[in-house]
């Protein structure tokens, strides 16, 4: 049953491509911000929530050293998962019934609720991650740079609690439609797979914004708390703060 089901995903996904969907890594990469606040990739990267993605392209699922992963994807790879671009095609569909599917297993669950459901926004994704774990690898194979070589100075010299400390929100920013509507649309991209009315079971509290106030979400936001990733590295403070305006907005609905 398992292998009818890969044929038919992998199928799915080859027709998908001929249909006239081109891979693009730029584009890929742009749709991988939604990822980032849980997963890095690139010379430096390291695990946050998620493990880091480098060479993901022929790894065994579940195999990144220090990283956090369910029982689900433990099995997953015990059992000989290896991610090919058929398989994470499928992956991203819907994680956990992926997993189930691939574990036979009704109770599997993946600890990645977010989901990329458009076509093209998978296989650009897929063609970002193969395209960068090529150039991180001849990055690595590249000979170090000189001793004296200049380095550049940082572009953020603030502190997150510096940052944090400098925000006021007036009523006329909380009120502008455009700052809502723009809130709206990030928080549609990405928030709703955790705090909505749709996210994963037990993954976050439901949010009562008039309880807090706008300097407050924007902390949360833009450092993050507990299980919740700081989204600092994925959206400007601009974003963030047009966040905040949605989530106080009159016309707020998770």
């Amino acid at each position: 049953m398992l292998k009818i089901v890969s044929l038919i995903a992998a199928f799915g996904f080859f027709a998908s491509t001929s249909a006239g969907w081109a891979q693009d890594a730029e584009t890929g990469a742009a749709v991988f911000k939604k990822c980032k606040a849980c997963h890095e990739i690139g010379p430096d990267a390291k695990n946050k929530v998620g493990p880091m993605l480098n060479d993901l392209i022929g790894r065994p699922a579940g195999s990144v050293e220090g990283a956090k992963y369910s029982k689900s994807m433990q099995s997953a790879g015990e059992k000989g998962l290896m991610w090919s671009a058929e398989e994470l095609n499928g992956y991203l569909t819907d994680p956990t019934k992926y997993l189930r599917t691939y574990l036979d297993d009704k109770k599997a669950r993946s600890a990645m609720s977010f989901k990329l459901k458009k076509d093209e926004d998978r296989l650009d994704v897929i063609a970002y991650l193969e395209t960068a774990t090529t150039e991180t690898s001849a990055a690595s194979q590249e000979a170090a740079p000189a001793e004296d070589a200049p380095t550049e100075a940082p572009t953020e010299t603030r502190t997150v609690e510096e940052v944090i400390a400098d925000q006021t929100f007036s009523a006329a920013f909380l009120e502008d439609p455009t700052n809502f509507e723009a809130g709206k649309e990030i928080w549609f991209a990405q928030c709703t797979h955790c705090h909505g009315y749709k996210a994963y079971p037990g993954k976050a509290p439901k949010l009562k914004p008039a309880k807090y106030k706008p300097e407050f979400v924007f902390k949360r936001v833009y450092k993050g708390f507990k299980k919740m990733p700081a989204w600092k590295d994925v959206y400007t403070i601009d974003e963030i703060r047009q966040v905040v305006a949605y989530i106080k907005g009159k016309g707020f609905a998770p």
